[in-house]
């Protein structure tokens, strides 16, 4: 059964676990224990992509895909914020930006080559980048000084002269104003369609890929930089 397609753009970003867990063939597990690395390149997930839910949606329809292990960590001096456009499901989706002090919770999916070629195909709106001198401590210890992410093109959604945190991702010490999906998607109708039924806002855009295009044209007037150093490997 199809899910409401409201109640889906605004349940963005998606139930994800509070432990590393391991993806494979529509499911996971949880994941105990080190990662064999061998093949596999580091996958840094700002929204969705945490989602065990969202990596089904991405990789179910694709036969002996095998597993996808996904370590759960903090990336500091970073924050995941709302990034200036909508996607096609409705929400308003998520990038990376600095953010000095802050530790964000994040997922490092580590991606084989036919994996990570999929992942590609479903971040249209980014740039595959390369992240050297950071710092990510991982939950099953260890860490990570460098990984690959996808930032947004078009930047990072500018509400009121800042970047807005998506709240259901958690963060330490964190700098901006976060908002739940549903807070920013009002903000935006407000912005874009002041007076109109949120639950109506939605649907126009889902359902009229025109319309969504509009709106996020809009929403890239004013959009703020990704203030982080980084090396652009692929243009999506």
């Amino acid at each position: 059964m199809l899910r409401d397609p409201v109640a889906h753009a605004k349940s963005y970003p998606f139930p994800a676990p509070d432990h590393c867990f391991v993806y494979e063939a529509g499911g996971w597990r949880r994941l105990d224990g080190a990662v064999d690395r061998a093949g596999r390149v580091p996958v840094l997930a700002a929204g969705s992509n945490q989602s065990p839910e969202q990596l089904a949606r991405k990789y179910g329809a694709i036969a002996d895909l095998g597993p996808i292990p996904a370590q759960r960590g903090r990336l500091a001096d970073f924050d995941v914020v709302y990034a200036a456009h909508l996607a096609s499901y409705g929400s308003v989706p998520a990038t990376f930006q600095h953010s000095a002090g802050t530790a964000v919770t994040v997922f490092v999916l580590w991606l084989d080559e036919r994996q990570l070629v999929r992942m590609h195909q479903t971040e249209g709106n980014y740039t595959y980048d390369h992240l050297s001198g950071v710092r990510i401590a991982l939950d099953a210890g260890g860490a990570l000084d460098e990984a690959y992410a996808y930032s947004s093109k078009v930047g990072c959604l500018n509400h009121e002269g800042g970047c807005v945190g998506v709240a259901e991702i958690g963060a330490d010490r964190r700098r901006f104003r976060a908002f739940s999906q549903t807070e920013i998607l009002e903000a935006v109708r407000d912005r874009l369609a002041p007076g109109a039924a949120l639950d109506d806002f939605i649907r126009a855009h889902v359902g009229d890929k025109d319309v969504r295009a509009a709106r996020s044209a809009a929403l890239r007037d004013g959009a703020l930089p990704a203030l982080y150093p980084r090396r652009t490997v692929l243009e999506l």
